[in-house]
């Protein structure tokens, strides 16, 4: 099944040439290449990546200069060579952060890498729905359009035939009115699936760039729906990938917490410069951070890191019930579609072709006027049209199952 599905689904195709239609693969593969939103993932990863080395690091080291000891009144006063104790001090000093401070920065830095990254996956694959529902819909657009045209060209016979029967006075105004109200209520049908047509295609140039102005083609692909594999991949979905990092983003950031109880340190060197007739002198520094207050500073910053970790959890289990009803609720759907289709397609079809049939041999005997004839036409095309639509609602759920939840395309 997992072979079938890569055969039937597979998104890694390269774009053909531009001049070729643009098949249902590689609008999705585009998709998931091309998108804007995509892009920005990417840099974000990247920007999450150079940071990580930079978490782990010293902070920089501070250059000192200070005037000590500087008399401001009396009489040395603004004088800097009278005063044994006046200096001019220079120094360096660097504050050190315990291990542990930077441990956990740096694994809070790399949590952020995993978790931008399940961002991108996310974006991709909401790139890739959004442009197989817009092929979709634009697919199955052309082709309800090409259906309505050739029941207009019927309905434009009808009314030439009505109107020349009506002038020669063999016709009856009723049914010359009644043919020019079909042809007209078909060009607006016409009109609205051409508008759903262009909507569509504007629509997945949003996710893959300019389509041109070849139709899209050639087809849908055959998807093969196994219910239990989705279900047991489900677990998989990138959503729930993205909460796992998150999850691990939270304990990283208790860690960050509680190094907080670690005590920091700093070192300072100086170098003092005196008239000479006193001599120069040297400083040298150590200081230490102490968290003596640990339950009033340092214990609530654990305790809510901790509380985030708690919504992160649940957040999670949101998002897979969330999930698991979504995927409950399209195989329902998936089964009720693929029914009506196969009904469509075996029983409603073929009955409306036959009563197309006997109505098509009546009109060659005489005995059935031709807007009779256009009437059991219109009905044949009208379940070829309804055949059509539940296609599409069928190729919709099971392009959003399959790229959702297959292992395949993950």
């Amino acid at each position: 099944m997992r072979t079938a599905w890569l055969l039937c689904c597979a998104v890694g195709i390269a774009p053909t040439a531009l001049a070729d239609p643009t098949s249902f693969n590689d609008a999705i593969a585009r998709a998931g290449r091309e998108a804007p939103t995509v892009a920005a993932g990417l840099a974000a990863v990247e920007s999450a990546r150079l940071l990580v080395k930079p978490a782990g690091q010293l902070p920089d080291p501070q250059l000192a200069l200070d005037l000590t000891n500087f008399p401001i009144s009396g009489s040395d006063r603004f004088r800097l060579d009278r005063d044994e104790m006046t200096m001019l001090n220079v120094g360096i000093m660097q504050d050190v952060p315990s291990d542990a401070s930077r441990r956990a920065r740096q694994q809070v830095a790399q949590a952020d890498v995993k978790v931008t990254a399940a961002a991108v996956d996310i974006s991709r694959l909401e790139a890739r729905v959004a442009a197989a529902t817009a092929w979709l819909q634009a697919f199955y657009a052309e082709q309800r359009v090409d259906v309505l045209l050739t029941l207009a060209d019927d309905a434009a016979t009808l009314e030439l035939a009505t109107t020349a029967s009506l002038g020669s006075g063999a016709g009856k105004a009723d049914v010359a009115l009644s043919a020019r109200l079909q042809a007209a209520r078909l060009q607006d049908r016409i009109d609205d699936a051409r508008f759903e047509a262009a909507a569509s295609r504007a629509e997945l140039e949003r996710w893959i760039g300019p389509l041109g102005a070849d139709r899209l083609g050639p087809a849908p692909p055959v998807f093969l729906i196994d219910a239990n594999a989705l279900r047991e991949h489900l677990e998989h979905h990138v959503e729930l990938v993205g909460s796992s990092a998150a999850l691990a983003r939270a304990q990283a950031e208790i860690e960050q917490a509680r190094a907080g109880r670690e005590s920091d340190w700093s070192w300072s060197l100086m170098y003092g410069r005196r008239d000479p007739a006193f001599g120069d002198m040297i400083s040298l520094g150590v200081r230490f951070k102490l968290p003596l207050f640990q339950s009033d500073r340092q214990a609530p910053t654990i305790e809510a890191r901790r509380a985030d970790l708690k919504r992160v959890g649940l957040e999670r289990d949101a998002v897979l019930r969330e999930h698991r009803a979504m995927l409950e609720a399209r195989l329902a759907e998936h089964g009720q579609l693929s029914a009506r289709l196969v009904r469509a397609r075996e029983i409603v079809l073929p009955l409306a072709h036959q009563q197309e049939t006997v109505a098509q041999a009546a009109h060659a005997a005489g005995t059935l006027d031709l807007a009779s004839l256009f009437a059991m036409r219109l009905e044949a095309k009208e379940a070829e049209l309804d055949r059509l639509d539940v296609e599409r609602r069928l190729a919709l759920v099971d392009a959003f199952l399959t790229l959702e939840y297959s292992e395949a395309l993950s």
